[in-house]
């Protein structure tokens, strides 16, 4: 599937318990991946699940390699790439690195978030110049227990980053809520994460065409297919965000006691006139 089609079509930002391994599939990387890369990811909790190392099954070709990869991308709790430099270029004696893997990171910043992305290597050469902005770190490999106990506290620190951003995703979502939208949401207070609605299921009267609409493009609920009966309503569900936006507002807005306003005071006549500032 064409990258292009798939985020446009069919991605949706649902994460699994598992981070995407991109590294090269020649067997002298093996022992690196079992002996580091591996044990690190299995030793990262998320809500007290353990995360799985998903790395694409190198058997597999064309569409369906690529399927898989995206997939892996888009859903994964975060993308770890190996860019180690494989070996010098023959005439320029520059180092290379793999080129499918760098493909690989260039899909994940498509679609996701820098800190959703981490580089490791195992050479000090000079890097990349369109991909040094993005979080790496060195380590060796001929140190395994060293070089898991490392990334495994940086796999930590990324993922926890990672979750500020996304809390302050989520507030600004909230500030960006229109007076319609929050009215639109407060509706939806007795769903669950996987109940679809939409005209049919709340009995409205009248649909909010306006807060549906910037709701989508806020993308806090997404389309999720039309009702049976008549194929005219479209049904919603919540996306990732939206769900934990609704969480935030069911729990409940910050209150505020807005205070009485002070009395007016109404001058007639020669008290008109008198520019003087008078107690009240």
């Amino acid at each position: 599937m064409h990258p292009n089609a798939f985020l446009k079509t069919y991605w949706r930002l649902e994460l699994r318990p598992q981070i995407f391994v991109a590294m090269s599939f020649s067997s002298v990387y093996d022992q690196r991946f079992a002996s580091v890369i591996k044990p690190a990811i299995e030793n990262v909790k998320i809500d007290g699940q353990p995360l799985k190392a998903f790395r694409v099954d190198n058997s597999k070709t064309g569409d369906s390699i690529l399927t898989d990869i995206l997939e892996g991308i888009a859903h994964s709790q975060m993308v770890l790439a190996d860019v180690s430099a494989l070996g010098r270029d023959a005439v320029t004696g520059a180092a290379y690195r793999n080129g499918n893997v760098m493909y690989e990171i260039g899909l994940a910043l498509a679609c996701r978030q820098p800190q959703e992305v981490l580089l490791i290597r195992d050479d000090k050469e000079r890097f990349l110049f369109d991909v040094s902005t993005i979080p790496h770190m060195h380590l060796n490999f001929g140190e395994p227990d060293k070089a898991r106990y490392l990334l495994r506290d940086e796999l930590v620190a990324r993922l926890r980053q990672r979750d500020y951003f996304r809390d302050a995703r989520v507030q600004l979502a909230i500030t960006q809520l229109t007076a319609e939208e929050l009215k639109f949401l407060e509706l939806t207070f007795d769903y669950d994460r996987v109940t679809v609605w939409g005209r049919e299921l709340t009995g409205l009267t009248t649909w909010n065409s306006i807060a549906t609409s910037r709701l989508l493009d806020k993308q806090v609920i997404q389309i999720a297919g039309q009702f049976d009966n008549d194929g005219k309503h479209v049904a919603f569900m919540f996306t990732e965000l939206g769900w934990i936006v609704q969480q935030r507002l069911k729990a409940g807005l910050p209150k505020f006691n807005v205070p009485a306003p002070s009395p007016t005071v109404h001058l007639t006549g020669d008290e008109a006139q008198d520019n003087t500032v008078k107690e009240v």
